[in-house]
């Protein structure tokens, strides 16, 4: 007797970086990855016949660098490194990050007595849920290296892709990548069942994402993710919040004494002296003391 009261699968969002790592990052699933970047990017269709995963964390020049680590990285037949990164809340300064992964995978290929014919090409792909290129409606971007002016090639070694799921339109372009973003947008069944219906590259991603979904140790992945970022959003608001109320005291202790020596401070130029180097000791602008005590510009630089 069949239980028809079972509960549907909830589906785990391929758009966060957890599930898109263990959808898409797996050795067995190769398949679906291949699809994927067929549909992003310009590649001779031979690039993918062959394709290894790496480690995804970029190897350190020195102790002090920065530890990068990607989503998904992997090599082509043709040697091609590619970098494929999913982010869905909005971050300051990704353009420059994404940049500093693209340069440090390639500089990491070239190891002491090789020539530089030996660089493969890096490209990255950063699919965001929110716009990056401000001035577009594309969703779909690839920047190289050009001339500003005549537009011409400087050299194809590096290539970053913007996939930006915030833009696609609802009416589909017929292209196979906005087929996949939309995957990667969906959040309820019926949305994922209606993209696969007639896409077989798709219909095997979303039957990997439904094994997944129903995976005890995929789903704890992914509530781990979840409540980190909870914590995160958490300890944000109260740094906010405690940043802000201890700027208002900061701000009105300072409108204090910028009052005061806006007023201008009488007596002797020993006081004056004595006063300015307070004023400047509490980080007020060199025109603000010049203005309040009367001294000038030059009369303090020498103090």
């Amino acid at each position: 007797m069949t239980n028809d009261n079972k509960p549907p699968i909830r589906i785990l969002p391929p758009k966060v970086d957890v599930v898109f790592k263990l959808l898409f990052g797996d050795d067995r699933n190769k398949e679906i990855l291949s699809d994927f970047l067929k549909s992003a990017l310009d590649l001779p269709s031979g690039d993918f016949k062959v394709i290894t995963l790496i480690d995804p964390h970029l190897k350190r020049e020195s102790i002090d660098d920065k530890l990068s680590i990607l989503d998904v990285k992997l090599q082509t037949e043709g040697g091609k490194i590619i970098n494929i990164e999913i982010q869905v809340l909005e971050q300051e300064e990704l353009p420059e990050r994404i940049t500093y992964y693209n340069s440090k995978m390639l500089v990491s290929q070239l190891k002491a007595g090789f020539d530089y014919d030996t660089l493969k090409k890096t490209i990255s792909i950063i699919i965001t849920n929110f716009d990056i290129i401000k001035n577009s409606a594309e969703y779909h971007h690839v920047f190289q290296l050009h001339d500003k002016k005549t537009g011409e090639k400087f050299t194809d070694i590096i290539e970053i892709n913007t996939l930006e799921m915030s833009k696609i339109p609802e009416k589909s372009d017929n292209t196979d990548v906005y087929n996949w973003l939309k995957f990667l947008k969906a959040e309820r069944e019926e949305e994922f069942e209606m993209i696969a219906e007639n896409n077989p590259a798709i219909q095997n991603a979303y039957n990997e994402l439904k094994r997944l979904s129903q995976d005890e140790e995929a789903q704890m992945v992914y509530e781990a993710r979840e409540k980190a970022r909870r914590d995160d959003n958490a300890r944000y608001r109260f740094s906010f919040n405690k940043g802000k109320n201890e700027g208002i005291i900061e701000g009105e202790r300072k409108g204090i004494i910028k009052g005061k020596i806006e007023g201008k401070i009488e007596g002797k130029i020993e006081e004056k002296i004595e006063a300015a180097k307070k004023f400047l000791a509490m980080g007020l602008s060199v025109e603000q003391v010049s203005k309040g005590t009367g001294l000038s510009v030059e009369e303090l630089g020498r103090l």
